[in-house]
């Protein structure tokens, strides 16, 4: 076991981020994982001397400090590390509380984000007499200077902490979910009527189907305007009378009702009826729903010459902005086959700026005029090349509505800048 001296330290230039980090697991809550990003500036500089630690800045996380052990000359500890290996540990800067069972997850990232490298610690590896986790072996110096340092000879590590304490979850969630389809305490009803086509000795006959679905005035006002307008133009308020649904499948309206009492739909079926969710969660004013299933729709769906006119329609009918990107990708990366198969007379004439931003994004030249400039408000407020996904986590980390096309996401985001 290596310990490691105060004197023998060094404080490099360091500077600590919180991550956006989103993997969620079903049994931890969501301030349960936390995300951050440590950079150690001038790699190549730090002491290449074994056993010899340099410090990050210290980070708050689950009612602690924190800093990074960087061990870039490699150390000795148990169980033998492999030889060469650049460490990493944490360390509780400060000393009241116990030590909090909470794992760390660390990551290395080449600069173009092709090369991932994790390693992991364990809870119980704490040091008792020097408040710090056991060592986790990165990799090599060499192999760091070659895949992982950036222009600026700068590594940055992830860490990720989990605490595994029991932390009771807000019952809130659950409370609304068992008011889904209450019909006691309901003062609405909606009734989805389908015709549907059926074959009865020979001939062929539309019989009507009908379901219905209890809910609450007050959490549609607050989640659908739409519905909620159908409430109020309806008699009684569909209240006693229910208020006829005709141009959307039971099963679907009710996956729709679901979410708006915070329920989540399975990834499989959002693929497997993306389209009727799309246009159910489009025309009820259900947004994030609806942006949901699209990221299920681009995920699933193949586009080819025979359909990327199609998809571009619908993305420009639905203001899907994340399909229509997907769309623009494939046409520039298929710009040969497109153009000899494909008409555009179709096509909405506003596409252009979408279509310049795939081009940027595939020649990833997009930056090249500004590569000199150091003004890093500037380079922020360059949202022009970039990916819808990442405009909409800038927009909804600031609390702004995310729905929209890419020239809608951009002025949101420049105007909160």
């Amino acid at each position: 076991m290596t310990t490691v001296c105060p004197g023998d330290l060094l404080l490099p230039k360091t500077k600590t981020s919180l991550l956006v980090y989103e993997r969620k697991s079903r049994r931890s809550h969501v301030n349960q994982r936390r995300g951050f990003s440590v950079t150690f500036e001038n790699f190549r500089d730090l002491p290449a001397v074994k056993n010899r630690g340099v410090q990050s800045s210290k980070f708050a996380c689950f009612g602690h400090d924190w800093r990074l052990q960087l061990f870039p000359g490699g150390y000795s500890d148990y169980p033998t590390p492999p030889k060469g290996a650049v460490g990493v540990c944490v360390e509780r800067s400060n000393q009241t509380g116990k030590w909090p069972n909470v794992k760390f997850l660390f990551e290395l990232t080449s600069p173009d984000g092709n090369i991932s490298l994790q390693t992991s610690g364990d809870p119980s590896s704490y040091k008792c007499y020097s408040n710090t986790s056991n060592i986790c072996a990165l990799t090599t110096r060499p192999d760091i200077k070659h895949r992982f340092l950036d222009d600026k000879r700068a590594l940055t590590i992830s860490v990720v902490l989990e605490i595994n304490e029991f932390v009771p979850k807000n019952p809130l969630a659950a409370t609304m979910l068992k008011l889904f389809g209450d019909e006691e305490s309901s003062d609405v009803i909606f009734e989805i009527t389908m015709k549907e086509e059926k074959t009865k000795k020979r001939r062929r006959e539309m019989a009507s189907s009908s379901v219905q679905f209890h809910a609450h005035r007050f959490i549609l006002e607050h989640t659908s305007s739409e519905l909620a307008a159908l409430c109020e133009s309806s008699p009684e308020g569909g209240m006693y009378s229910p208020i006829i649904i005709n141009d959307i499948k039971g099963e679907v309206f009710r996956g729709l009702l679901y979410y708006i009492y915070g329920g989540e739909i399975r990834q499989e079926s959002l693929m497997a009826s993306g389209k009727e969710v799309i246009d159910a969660a489009d025309k009820y004013g259900v947004v994030n729903l609806k942006l949901e299933a699209e990221v299920w729709y681009v995920h699933s769906t193949r586009i080819t010459t025979d359909n990327v006119i199609d998809n571009l329609l619908y993305a420009d009918a639905k203001n899907l902005a994340l399909l229509k990107e997907a769309v623009m990708d494939y046409i520039v990366k298929n710009k040969k086959k497109v153009m000899k198969r494909v008409s555009f007379k179709e096509v909405p004439g506003d596409i252009y700026k979408d279509l310049l931003a795939a081009v940027s994004r595939v020649l990833e030249d997009s930056d090249e005029d500004n590569s000199d400039d150091d003004d890093e408000e500037d380079e922020e407020k360059d949202y022009a090349s970039m990916g819808i996904g990442a405009l909409r986590q800038k927009l909804d980390q600031r609390g702004i509505d995310i729905d929209g096309s890419r020239d809608t996401l951009i002025a949101a985001l420049k105007k909160k800048s």
